[in-house]
């Protein structure tokens, strides 16, 4: 068998056995997983209120404003490294009627939970996945979608699977005001703090990703504390070098180096007279 064809199919062999699911597509719809417990932030205006944790983000859409998927389902998706489409991995998946009445899973099972309390079983919402997206059935034309999905490291890329008006809450004790620490796209400069939170506000957003990376406050001071050991440095090395010029042009002007001829025009130069 020739050589590359073999170099080929290990190649996806070790993606496969190294879990990776962008080819292949994610199990997306684990009932343990869409089972879990979270907490959402339900009583807000925004379009898109989303939350980000240490080790994943919640995120709470408005599906009336929602641009993604037919009539009845919602889509969502992330990117791979080679920024193809993938299923977004959701867990802890929860719908909220207008009126109150929350539908979730519970123990693999979707149920109907009243405001008094009472469960009763439900096929009204429901989580599947192709190659490419997640596909929540949804149980009403209105109402918020919750769920929780993992991140890594201090950015979070969210495609917008609704438009209008987005809210974002950064980790605690982080921030992304200074560029060239942390990026915000779309721009955005319309922010406010709740609880050591510093939270990012946009009134509409068209675009189909919203992207932040923010710092921790612990390192805007270590930037600031290297900003100014560099600044230091480079006064100290300028003033240094001053004083080398300085020095050296005083060892010229003492062996005669430097000695200025005046313009005489009546006679030879001096010391030829």
């Amino acid at each position: 068998m020739d050589r590359r064809l073999l170099a080929a199919v290990a190649l996806v062999a070790a993606f496969g056995l190294a879990g990776c699911t962008g080819i292949f597509g994610a199990d997306v719809d684990d009932p343990e997983a869409l089972s879990a417990d979270a907490d959402y932030e339900y009583d807000t205006d925004a379009d898109a209120y989303v939350t980000i944790n240490r080790n994943n983000y919640t995120a709470v859409y408005n599906v009336s404003a929602k641009v993604t998927g037919d009539s009845g389902t919602i889509q969502l998706w992330r990117t791979n490294a080679l920024t193809v489409e993938r299923p977004l991995e959701i867990s802890a998946v929860q719908f909220k009627h207008t009126n109150g009445t929350i539908i979730r899973y519970a123990d693999g099972e979707v149920v109907r939970i009243h405001e008094d309390g009472s469960r009763e079983p439900t096929d009204s919402l429901s989580v599947d996945n192709t190659r490419r997206r997640t596909i929540v059935e949804l149980p009403a034309e209105e109402g918020q979608l919750a769920f929780t999905a993992p991140k890594q490291g201090k950015q979070l890329t969210v495609y917008t699977p609704v438009n209008g008006s987005y809210e974002v809450a950064l980790p605690p004790d982080t921030d992304a005001a200074i560029p060239i620490l942390s990026r915000v796209r779309p721009s955005n400069e319309d922010r406010r703090t709740v609880d050591d939170r510093v939270h990012l506000q946009w009134d509409s957003v068209e675009t189909s990703v919203v992207v932040v990376r923010w710092y921790l406050d612990r390192d805007l001071w270590l930037f600031g504390g290297l900003a100014a050991v560099a600044g230091l440095v480079g006064l100290v090395g300028s003033v240094y070098y001053y004083r080398q010029i300085k020095r050296a042009e005083k060892r010229r002007e003492s062996e005669g180096f430097d000695i200025e001829y005046e313009d005489d025009n009546d006679g030879p130069p001096p010391g030829m007279r």
